[in-house]
């Protein structure tokens, strides 16, 4: 049985890398900031299975974020997917940072770098599954018969 794929606007690259940004965003954003919140609180340690959790969610958001750019705009490519990805590890990381400077606490500028290849990479894997699924299914048609 073919999944019913409603039929989207193709939308260019550019205008798809945005709207991936922002499901990212609707996914990682209220994670990463509850689990912050977990975590500064001392109510959850930096290794429990709620602050893994809220990793694998944030890292979800990620691949959903480039699922989105291939689903609207077939002809990106996964750079464009793995660039949603990575803007909205920046735009959530850059709130992380001021919030930091402003509390005075730490800020480990180590890590920034390798997170944000990793969120790419989750985004990667999102316009990966997003090909295969277009390619499979079309983009366009509405197969529900």
């Amino acid at each position: 049985m073919e999944p019913n794929l409603n039929p989207l606007p193709e939308l260019t690259p550019g205008q798809a890398l945005w709207r991936g940004t922002v499901t990212a965003l609707v996914v990682a954003l209220p994670a990463g900031v509850f689990n912050q919140f977990l975590v500064s609180s001392g109510d959850v340690a930096g290794g429990s299975p709620w602050a893994v959790f809220f990793w694998v969610l944030i890292m979800f958001g990620g691949a959903a974020g480039g699922w989105a750019v291939i689903r609207l705009a077939p002809s990106a490519s996964l750079a464009h997917a793995a660039g949603a990805a990575a803007l909205a590890y920046v735009v959530v990381q850059s709130m992380g940072i001021v919030r930091r400077l402003v509390t005075g606490d730490s800020i480990s500028w180590v890590a920034f770098p390798f997170l944000a290849v990793l969120m790419a990479v989750c985004g990667m894997l999102g316009g990966m599954f997003a090909g295969r699924t277009v390619r499979r299914y079309g983009a366009d048609e509405d197969t529900g018969g």
